[in-house]
């Protein structure tokens, strides 16, 4: 018994140091969907990841939910539901994260992210076993928020973003109530070392998928050629259960 204690002890404790690895560089990595098979390696040098030529996206597109009036009449806000946002859409939607969750069910963007990627981001089937993945369906804008899965993916299915993204070092320069905010917006007025942030946007186009480290900060906005049309794109996150634990809480204090 004291045996299966000290080994429980080293495994948590191991996973608590790996999943406290973050890195301070600005570094992006790209590859093709071809190339998926380095993935898992490039994965555990804890740096952001493109994926390319993914494909074009099949489900939570505009064409796919028309197609489903059900879904349709999925509610976002108060008098406000996925059909008008289609038709009308706003720059941002008060979607819950627990919502985002079910309409990523409802739509097939989980089930697609269980069987199409769960299994590439592990060199060893082995660790399947003790990671899980969740996804959630977003719409609009979105602003900061911490990434605390061992893998987040973000992935666009109508309209190109900018994802702008911020290493775990810049915390220390942001204002208190920083979730849910977009730091190229934040002036002296919130912080006084505004001029200490440092961040990168990239474009993210549908059928392009990119993979955050544990750590990071994002925050997801339309591109100039999308502003104005439907923005959907999904928030997918692989967890041990040590991220797990930390999923939730940041979750429970999402804006």
């Amino acid at each position: 018994m004291i045996e299966i204690l000290v080994v429980l002890v080293v495994a948590i404790g191991v996973f608590i140091v790996f999943y406290r690895q973050a890195i301070e560089q600005y570094n992006i990595l790209q590859i093709e969907s071809t190339q998926v098979s380095e993935l898992p390696k490039l994965l555990s040098e804890r740096t952001p990841v493109v994926v390319r030529s993914v494909g074009e996206p099949k489900l939570f597109t505009p064409e796919t939910l028309k197609q489903n009036p059900r879904i349709l009449s999925f509610p976002l806000e108060s008098n406000y539901n996925l059909s008008m946002y289609l038709s009308t859409p706003k720059p941002t939607v008060k979607l819950t994260p627990k919502s985002a969750t079910v309409l990523a069910n409802e739509t097939g963007l989980q089930v697609w992210a269980e069987h199409h990627w769960f299994s590439k981001l592990f060199s060893n089937s082995w660790w399947e076993m003790i990671h899980t993945i969740s996804s959630e369906a977003w719409m609009g804008e979105r602003g900061l928020r911490k990434t605390t899965a061992i893998t987040t993916i973000v992935y666009p299915t109508s309209g190109t973003l900018d994802v702008t993204l911020m290493t775990e070092h810049q915390e220390q320069f942001l204002p208190k109530g920083w979730r849910g905010r977009y730091p190229e917006l934040f002036t002296v007025q919130d912080t006084p070392l505004v001029g200490e942030i440092k961040y990168i946007t990239i474009k993210v186009r549908p059928g392009t998928m990119l993979c955050l480290p544990t750590h990071w900060f994002a925050s997801v906005r339309a591109s100039e050629d999308s502003k104005g049309k439907p923005l959907l794109w999904s928030w997918i996150q692989v967890d041990n259960p040590i991220s797990y634990v930390a999923s939730r809480m940041e979750k429970a204090i999402q804006p």
